[in-house]
């Protein structure tokens, strides 16, 4: 004979906890864990950069070709070629520039945040 309501029950504390538990970790969510570099610890700091500025930046480096460069520099061993330097004063230029701020303003705005 199946017991149901001691199945139902369990399966209810294991939906509560696995909420509580994802609960825990959204709130943690902008933790950012980085290692101290005099001790070697790992230390939580809370980040101070946005959400749509850490993806304008994203798109900005992929579309100064930084991104390729350095995985090319990477494969090949050349890690201070012509176009590394062209790449990286390309993604310079644009993330100073106004691309970078419309960008995170549009990010913002899809995501409900101000900028």
């Amino acid at each position: 004979m199946i017991r149901q309501p001691a199945l139902n029950r369990a399966v209810l504390q294991l939906m509560v906890g696995a909420a509580v538990f994802i609960g825990a970790s959204a709130a943690q969510a902008q933790l950012l864990y980085v290692t101290d570099p005099e001790s070697g610890q790992s230390v939580s700091t809370t980040s101070t950069v946005s959400r749509a500025e850490v993806l304008a930046d994203l798109k900005i480096y992929q579309e100064s070709g930084l991104a390729a460069a350095e995985r090319v520099a990477e494969e090949t061993g050349l890690s201070n070629s012509p176009a590394l330097q062209a790449a990286r004063q390309r993604y310079a230029a644009l993330r100073h520039g106004e691309r970078y701020a419309a960008l995170v303003a549009e990010y913002a705005t899809r995501r409900g945040t101000k900028a």
